[in-house]
């Protein structure tokens, strides 16, 4: 299971055209862009949709009222966000998922009703300067206390997926490897 997830820059025509070469080959697009009020998202997505990119393959970023009306995957929610609980009431078809950082919050998460976690960041990761990544022993300790999808998050390229899998995840979500930062 792979994430492509927006690099927080905007969402340039450039990452929409970017999003639209990917989500036939990827399990999701998560639109990660905290920088844009809820109206500029709402419009980026629906110009995705018009692209051609599907919206069951997209998850938004912190706005659930766009992921019910555009009818998404799903909605991603932040670590410390008390929404996940009461979207799942309201919306139990639509996926809801949560970033964690540790097996409490993992545990929290789950309990709360998420359909997945993102848990990172698992590698040394410029989008987390100066920060050490947590590690493939962590990811295991997360993978372990949960039962549902973990996706490991940070620093992930190809050339080291398969040791986050090896090490229990589902899949993974990665930024650069997909949408580099533009200059």
């Amino acid at each position: 299971m792979i994430h492509a997830v927006t690099d927080g820059t905007g969402l340039s025509e450039k990452a929409i055209v970017t999003a639209a070469s990917l989500y036939p080959n990827v399990e999701a697009i998560c639109i990660r862009e905290k920088q844009l009020s809820e109206t500029d998202i709402d419009s980026k997505i629906k110009h995705m949709i018009k692209r051609g990119i599907s919206p069951e393959k997209l998850i938004v970023h912190s706005c659930p009222d766009i992921a019910v009306r555009y009818r998404l995957q799903g909605v991603h929610f932040t670590e410390f966000d008390e929404r996940l609980k009461i979207f799942k009431r309201s919306h139990p078809d639509i996926q809801a998922g949560k970033s964690v950082h540790s097996v409490d919050t993992a545990r929290q998460a789950e309990i709360d009703g998420a359909d997945y976690i993102y848990f990172g960041h698992i590698f040394t990761t410029p989008s987390k300067e100066g920060l050490p990544g947590r590690g493939l022993d962590a990811l295991r300790g997360v993978t372990k206390a949960v039962s549902i999808p973990v996706i490991a998050i940070g620093g992930i390229h190809s050339g080291n997926v398969k040791t986050v899998i090896e090490a229990g995840a589902a899949g993974a979500a990665m930024i650069s490897a997909f949408f580099k930062k533009e200059e």
